[in-house]
């Protein structure tokens, strides 16, 4: 069953994504955890256990990021996502999953796992913020 069967879907907004795409990363995803997925701004948050940890933008797959996780994707040279604004553009705190962690099941589960380590700490550091404010 795909995702889209109810009809078409237009992507319009700041992340475009074709819903091949998306189905063709929800499907490795969801091989390897129990992902979930919803439209954001015309791309797709992926949570797992219902932490937001990924994004699909421009039909590509980033994982949430931090400077515990660069050098892994350093040395695998994934890209920054980076969106644009009327400020010029913004770098966000997400990096392109690289095409050798997509291609691996148990590394891609890890890879999932840390990206939901990031995502939770950051919202432990938001939640202390506020608290302290």
């Amino acid at each position: 069953m795909g995702l889209f069967e109810d009809g078409p879907v237009r992507y319009i907004g700041l992340m475009p994504v074709t819903k091949e795409a998306v189905q063709r990363f929800v499907d490795l995803l969801i091989a390897v955890r129990p992902i979930t997925h919803r439209s954001m701004f015309g791309g797709i948050g992926l949570y797992v256990d219902g932490v937001f940890f990924a994004v699909i933008d421009d039909d590509r797959l980033y994982f949430k990021s931090d400077e515990t996780t660069a050098e892994a994707y350093d040395t695998l040279k994934a890209d920054v996502w980076v969106i644009p604004s009327k400020d010029g553009p913004s770098v966000m705190p997400y990096r392109e999953v690289p095409s050798e962690i997509l291609g691996d099941r148990d590394r891609l589960g890890e890879w999932i796992d840390t990206a939901k380590a990031v995502a939770e700490r950051k919202k432990t550091k938001s939640k202390s913020k506020k608290k302290a404010g």
